[in-house]
């Protein structure tokens, strides 16, 4: 697991080659995901420069990076992890490439050497983002893992190609000093917590799409549309649910198995939820079937507040499986000591707000492991989230006209007091007839209909709705399923779970120096969950059904079937009590309503009515919190490490901020095999 960059001269006759000073910037911005060493590579006519920064998990002696085959004709560096590259060696090996390394990095250049770009990436059961420079056709090619775990983002002005694994990398060169916010993205962020991808909120950057590959040359035409090369297709199969737990249950072994290939520490997220209960339960069969005498290490974090803590659940699973088991408690004060932080590592508007307490959860698991198994994509492939329950109700008031739909329910939702504040949600974006519109405006700060209230009038005018019907729109277009369910799940593996919760979890554990691997994600798991019958997933108001059956077999079933709680953050109390001044400092500043977003007096009664206890209001603060953040920190300065220091310092001077700073600190509580708190 590592950071890489990048740079390609389009232009020779234009283009100088890339600056020492500029390549020392660009990879010192990424040490944190690579504190374990840096390398660079220059073509001898410095028409490329390759670069990596170094987390050593496989082959911790002879794995360093950029990697050349035998010659030095082909060179790559990539990030993450390619768990069939043994398999793929024996073959390569058999058509008479020879390895020199015990590193999966090297498959890849003896693969693009066998393959070619598409048929390598074909190939790959993993995750990962890579470039690979091949001399003597002087040409770059780019690639990203199927499901978009690892990120990777790219910038062309036509004279050169800058790539990087973070955008605040992307801004240590010169020409990227003039950037300029996508305020599409802006009006995007409000109701999806992320600009969609390919874009991201600076003109001229963009993220390389899951499951796609792109491929450019010197002299040759500047890079277009990227190729996919994968892409999800719905096949469901008649299947009874006892047959899909016994397929689901091989799947998820065999995907287990293999994300333990790891020459340092192992562990698992633990949060107490039924994904990564059952991540625990898997890892621990295979560690006894192994004879492995290690226990399993787990990590669990929670906040001081206990109704937004499931640190019990995960502590009677920890006791159940005897994991030597971590436990991390948060406090407002921790929290808010770390928000600027997190928001300067995050590189772009931090959409969700559990970031902050899995950063500091990773932090303290560094101490004792250097990966760490997640259950992320569980809830997206197997109907999780009670959006999908509540979504499927929108057939039901099909029949009602648009118009008389929109009033009946929004002023279901106006009636509901302060604390009702999931209902009027749910009640807000089923009054939105369009499905596009409505899967785009699920768990976001503002739904699709409200975006437009906030906005101002002149950013409306020039951008309308951002493009947010149009890019979810294609989404649905591009779903071969005729089932609501089926392409709610598509927009959701294809826009929030790479943009947005796959960002969480690579950024807040790259931040520790952790590698975070995702088991669910698997290509054969992800495939097998679209040719489920989405009876199977979600039935009446009975969601993940197959899955939770599964995980009943290893989890007591008042665990698995019990309230979900989900990983929330107290944000209503504390953005009405001791966050008060703070939101009111940043968010009704002449600063941020100058900016020309919002409108004033939206924002203005957004945040009144939530600090008096009208209307709860917490996300759609938070997201205009993380969005001034983020301006302040990578526009209003350049995004470096002093600018962090800039807004640190601004921060902490917010009255009453200082004084709630630290109030509950953090503890941390160590427990034996067995559970038993030391």
């Amino acid at each position: 697991m590592c950071g890489i960059a990048g740079y390609l001269r389009l232009r020779p006759q234009n283009a100088a080659p890339l600056a020492p000073g500029v390549a020392a910037q660009i990879l010192a911005a990424m040490r944190r995901r690579g504190p374990d060493g840096a390398g660079e590579w220059r073509s001898a006519d410095e028409l490329c420069w390759l670069g990596h920064r170094r987390l050593a998990v496989i082959d911790l002696h002879t794995g360093e990076q950029p990697m050349c085959n035998e010659d030095g004709t082909v060179w790559t560096v990539y990030n993450g992890e390619i768990y069939n590259h043994l398999a793929l060696r024996t073959e390569l090996e058999a058509h008479g490439h020879r390895f020199a390394t015990k590193s999966d990095t090297e498959v890849l250049v003896h693969g693009y050497e066998q393959w070619g770009l598409r048929g390598l990436a074909e190939r790959l059961a993993g995750m990962f983002a890579f470039a690979i420079y091949d001399v003597a056709r002087r040409s770059l090619a780019l690639a990203r893992d199927p499901l978009g775990v690892k990120p990777l983002l790219w910038w062309c002005d036509g004279e050169v190609l800058l790539f990087a694994s973070e955008t605040k990398a992307l801004l240590r060169y010169p020409a990227l000093g003039r950037r300029k916010v996508n305020r599409a993205g802006v009006a995007q962020l409000l109701v999806t917590r992320y600009a969609s991808r390919p874009a991201t909120l600076f003109e001229g950057v963009q993220r390389l799409p899951e499951g796609c590959c792109l491929e450019v040359a010197v002299n040759g035409a500047p890079p277009a549309r990227a190729q996919r090369y994968w892409d999800l297709r719905y096949r469901p199969q008649p299947i009874g649910l006892d047959e899909a737990c016994a397929q689901l249950e091989a799947l998820l072994r065999r995907s287990v198995a293999m994300q333990l290939m790891a020459d340092v520490p192992l562990g698992v997220q633990l949060s107490g939820g039924v994904d990564s209960s059952l991540v625990v339960a898997l890892m621990e069969t295979l560690r006894r079937e192994r004879g492995d005498p290690e226990p399993v290490k787990t990590f669990s974090i929670g906040f001081d507040v206990p109704r937004f803590s499931e640190l019990g659940y995960a502590r009677a699973v920890a006791r159940r499986y005897g994991t030597e088991h971590h436990e991390i408690r948060v406090g407002f004060g921790d929290f808010a000591n770390e928000l600027p932080r997190l928001a300067w590592l995050y590189d772009e508007p931090m959409g969700e707000p559990p970031g902050i307490p899995t950063y500091l959860m990773c932090r303290e698991a560094k101490k004792h492991v250097t990966v760490m198994l997640c259950g992320e994509g569980a809830d997206e492939l197997f109907g999780g989230y009670s959006k999908y329950v509540f979504d499927r109700f929108s057939a039901a008031l099909d029949w009602i006209p648009a118009a008389l739909r929109t009033s009946l329910l929004r002023g279901l939702a106006r009636a509901l007091p302060f604390e009702a504040r999931r209902l009027r949600s749910i009640a807000e974006i089923l009054a939105i007839a369009d499905a596009p519109r409505r899967f785009a405006s699920w768990y976001g700060g503002f739904d699709a209909v409200l975006q437009g209230s906030v906005l101002s009038a002149s950013l409306r005018g020039e951008i309308g709705d951002g493009g947010l019907a149009e890019s979810f729109g294609e989404l649905v277009r591009a779903c071969d399923s005729d089932r609501s369910l089926d392409r709610f799940v598509y927009c959701d593996l294809h826009s929030r779970l790479p943009d947005d919760l796959l960002v969480k979890c690579d950024r807040t554990s790259m931040a520790a120096g952790i590698e975070a691997r995702v088991p669910f994600l698997d290509q054969k798991v992800v495939e097998f969950a679209a040719r489920l019958p989405p009876e199977l997933k979600v039935k009446g108001l009975r969601s993940k059904i197959v899955l939770k059956r599964l995980a009943a077999r290893y989890v007591p079933r008042e665990l698995v079937y019990r309230r979900k709680v989900g990983f929330t953050v107290p944000l209503t109390h504390w953005f009405a009590g001791p966050w008060r001044a703070l939101i009111e400092r940043m968010l009704l500043s002449e600063r941020a309503l100058g900016r020309g977003y919002y409108d004033a007096g939206a924002v203005r009664r957004i945040v009144r009515e939530h600090v008096e206890g009208s209307v709860d209001r917490e996300q759609a603060i938070w997201l205009m919190l993380a969005l001034e953040l983020w301006h302040r920190l990578f526009v209003d300065d350049d995004g470096s490490e002093s600018a962090l220091a800039r807004v640190e310092e601004e921060f902490a001077r917010v009255p009453g901020r200082a004084r709630a700073a630290g109030a509950i600190p953090a503890v941390v509580r160590a427990a034996q095999p067995g559970g038993h708190a030391t």
